[in-house]
């Protein structure tokens, strides 16, 4: 198969300034029809940074070692993830088809990522931004275990031959370079959606959308949509790259050039979203504190018949734990 430039989605200069990024965000705007359900994307979230860390490749064919007496922190999440996957996976699957099927006619990066958009159009901001993650984990995922299964596994060595692969995973000089610099882009995604999904957990109690901290940061948020998804496609293109042009893919630059604008331009939407987060948490910090002293006021203000109540409102809790020990109950 004959790929073009357009495969790998080249990006123009202006669409990476602010005003071009601004641009991509209103045309993943106008796509946003929220369907009104509420999804808490963090167990999925966890798993797809699950899976990215744990295919990231050593030598091709060598095995990555896992402690199995280690407690996976993130197993709490399995039982609550298998029902949420019942909803979601039919919907990742999708994006990874089309991403796949756009990209392998040829279509460019922006026009398959305006279809990921389209996709996804009912989901929240943050689920927007997993899904799409979520999708390329799975390509990402399956193509490195077969790096890193085909020298001892002989499943992993018939699927590699079917893709034409062996040959490729010799050249460990070239391919450790393309899989650090896609990771670079990887991890700069990850930090983005994990920015995104903070925001969504903000208390609504405390902050509204109408404060300039958070109205600053919606405006921001179809952008990052706009350029992690469009990152994904192109992350989805260096796979497809590799299994159908081989060493021709592997000492491209102009590919390296395009992972690494990317990166910096992820990196950059990461840096003004969690400036943005902290001075969220500050104001919400401010209203907890006003709340408190108000609190306070009222109970000063009170008739006790024992001095508890104003007690547990002066010494914070810690974890949920009550940090005071009633003597006459002989509990926290």
């Amino acid at each position: 198969m004959e790929l073009s430039s357009g495969f790998y989605g080249r990006s123009n200069p202006h669409m990476l300034s602010t005003s071009g990024g601004k641009a991509m965000g209103k045309l993943i705007e106008a796509t946003h029809e929220p369907a009104g359900v509420e999804i808490n994307m963090k167990p999925v979230l966890d798993i797809v940074e699950d899976i990215f860390e744990r295919a990231t490749p050593a030598a091709p064919g060598a095995i990555k070692q896992v402690d199995a007496s280690e407690p996976d922190e993130r197993a709490l999440h399995y039982s609550s993830l298998e029902q949420m996957m019942d909803v979601l996976s039919a919907t990742i699957n999708r994006i990874s088809c089309e991403i796949t099927y756009r990209l392998s006619i040829g279509e460019d990066a922006h026009s398959t990522t305006l279809a990921v958009a389209q996709i996804v159009k009912g989901y929240s901001w943050d689920a927007k931004i997993v899904l799409a993650l979520a999708a390329f984990a799975m390509t990402y995922g399956e193509f490195l275990l077969v790096v890193q299964l085909y020298a001892t596994n002989p499943l992993a060595k018939d699927v590699a031959l079917l893709k034409q692969l062996p040959e490729i995973l010799t050249r460990t000089d070239l391919l450790k370079p393309k899989f650090d610099t896609l990771a670079n882009l990887i991890n700069a995604m990850v930090v983005v959606a994990k920015c995104t999904v903070e925001f969504k957990g903000l208390p609504s109690k405390y902050i509204r959308p109408e404060d300039p901290e958070l109205s600053s940061a919606n405006a921001d948020i179809p952008s990052a949509v706009y350029w992690t998804i469009r990152s994904t496609v192109i992350c989805s293109s260096q796979i497809m790259g590799l299994i159908n042009m081989g060493h021709e893919f592997l000492s491209s630059t102009t590919d390296a050039w395009e992972l690494s604008s990317l990166t910096h331009n992820i990196n950059s939407i990461y840096n003004d979203l969690v400036e943005k987060l902290n001075r969220c948490r500050q104001r919400i910090n401010e209203r907890k504190d006003i709340e408190a002293f108000e609190t306070l006021v009222r109970l000063f203000d009170a008739i006790h018949i024992d001095n508890m109540k104003i007690l547990k409102a002066l010494i914070y809790a810690k974890d949920d734990q009550p940090p005071l020990w009633d003597g006459t109950t002989k509990q926290r």
